[in-house]
């Protein structure tokens, strides 16, 4: 028995099938595409956030120079009390000086006019004492007079004329009487303002000397002076004290406001700094979407070449539904069922209180009633397909699937962004080109906004939409990836 011949495999009986070649390719193509996607929308997150984080290190950085200029305002005003208060001081040791001293001079001067009313009290009594000893002397002269009268008038004839100058006496005697009365009478009015004047003085006298902090005595004279000195002293004490605190306070400021110049510039930079990584990461961002769209240009040309992967379904797919309703907007146009300029009405007309923003247009309610069928018996048709619908160029779905079209609930957006996905212009990046394209069928990365800030990776399929040759839009078949 002869043993088997050895086989030896040559280049041509192991080289792979081309076809297999260019459809891992295009497999690879896909995989990378989803996956630089998925890192181009965490960049685009991470960048949203750094511009946050850049307007707040703005603001702070302003708040901080605020802060500093302000301190700034308190340290010149500080030092402008300082010298306020050291004026100040120096003005106000003047005047109590000054003060103190007048008020001595007040003091003397009521107590010299103390003893002057005191003298001219003693003066008026003295006086009081002479008009009385008149008093006195005219009542006895007028006795006098009084007994010669009578004498005369016993002589007789011998006597007549020593009573003439009796008379005459008696008649002096009675005006010196009345002259001295008067001025005792003048004397008692003048006495009594003389008292009040006295009391006055004294009241003044007492005033004086307790606001220039003197006694009665000579003890209580040395201990005024002390108590002024102590309260000179006391009142310098007390502005150097306030100098002191506002000294402090400018310290404390200067050191604060150094502070605040090193933040602000440290913010500053900060900001500059991230600012910065956001255009950095914004660039990274854009050329990580340009590589994906690279992919999907390999998944395109892959797709043009025949070569069957795992999106040639849901292509074939989108042609067909596409093909299908470009053939029934046109039999719509033929019926008088809508003109064609209302079919490609592009009046965004926004519906009132929606949130997000819903709009209508001419077509709306033909695409109501012709979609649905077609689009919900491919959504049912395999359960990869997340939505599949219709779009004008400019990225409007006027007619979802059902259970994306429900009616919006007034003050939850983020309910209504995930369940009410009818009537919204989609014209971002992947949505905008979906319309737009009206070329060979399209195979796009994106990740899908849910609402509430969550996202799904998938892939995008879409093939145009053409009534009587003329580009209507496109038809969408979203596959979760």
């Amino acid at each position: 028995m002869s043993e088997p011949a050895l086989r030896i495999d040559t280049p041509e009986t192991c080289r792979p099938d081309p076809a297999e070649i260019v459809a891992r390719i295009s497999a690879i193509a896909g995989t990378l595409g989803l996956e630089l996607v998925s890192v181009s929308g965490a960049v685009d997150d991470v960048i949203a956030r750094h511009s946050v984080q850049t307007e707040a290190l703005t603001r702070l950085a302003g708040a901080a120079a605020i802060v500093s200029d302000q301190n700034a305002q308190i340290m010149a005003a500080a030092r402008a009390a300082e010298d306020v208060i050291d004026q100040s001081a120096e003005e106000s040791r003047r005047r109590v000086h000054d003060t103190t001293h007048a008020m001595e001079a007040w003091v003397t001067s009521a107590d010299s006019a103390a003893t002057r009313i005191s003298a001219l009290s003693q003066s008026i009594d003295s006086v009081g004492a002479i008009a009385k000893s008149i008093e006195t002397i005219a009542a006895n002269t007028n006795l006098l007079a009084l007994n010669a009268t009578i004498e005369a008038a016993r002589a007789g004839d011998a006597g007549r004329g020593f009573a003439v100058v009796a008379q005459e006496v008696k008649a002096l005697s009675n005006q010196t009487r009345e002259a001295s009365q008067r001025i005792q009478k003048t004397l008692s009015h003048l006495t009594a303002e003389i008292r009040s004047l006295t009391e006055s003085s004294a009241e003044t006298l007492a005033i004086a000397r307790r606001m220039s902090g003197q006694g009665g005595s000579q003890r209580s004279n040395e201990s005024g002076s002390g108590d002024r000195s102590a309260s000179l002293a006391s009142l310098g004490e007390a502005f150097e004290r306030v100098r002191g605190t506002v000294h402090t306070v400018t310290e404390g400021a200067q050191a604060i406001h150094a502070r605040s110049e090193d933040l602000r510039s440290g913010l500053t930079h900060l900001a500059g700094d991230v600012k910065a990584l956001d255009g950095l990461l914004l660039d990274g961002g854009k050329r990580l979407v340009g590589v994906a769209m690279s992919g999907e240009q390999i998944m395109q040309a892959t797709n043009a070449a025949g070569v069957r992967n795992g999106d040639s379904p849901f292509l074939a797919s989108a042609e067909d539904a596409a093909g299908r309703i470009g053939g029934l907007f046109e039999k719509a146009v033929a019926e008088g069922a809508i003109s064609l300029a209302d079919l490609f009405d592009e009046t965004y007309t926004p519906i009132a209180g929606s949130d997000p923003q819903q709009f209508m247009t001419r077509f709306v309610g033909l695409t109501d009633r012709l979609l649905p069928d077609i689009q919900e018996a491919i959504l049912a048709s395999d359960n990869r397909i997340a939505f599949c619908a219709a779009v004008d160029r400019k990225g409007f779905l006027a007619t979802h699937n059902r259970k994306f079209s429900h009616v919006q609930r007034p003050g939850e957006s983020e309910w209504n962004t995930a369940n009410c996905r009818n009537r919204r212009l989609f014209n971002d990046r992947v949505g905008l080109r979906a319309g737009s394209n009206g070329g060979e069928p399209l195979v796009q990365a994106y990740r899908r906004a849910m609402g509430g800030g969550t996202f799904v990776m998938m892939k995008d399929i879409s093939a145009p939409i053409r009534v009587h040759g003329r580009h209507w839009g496109g038809f969408r078949i979203g596959v979760l990836a």
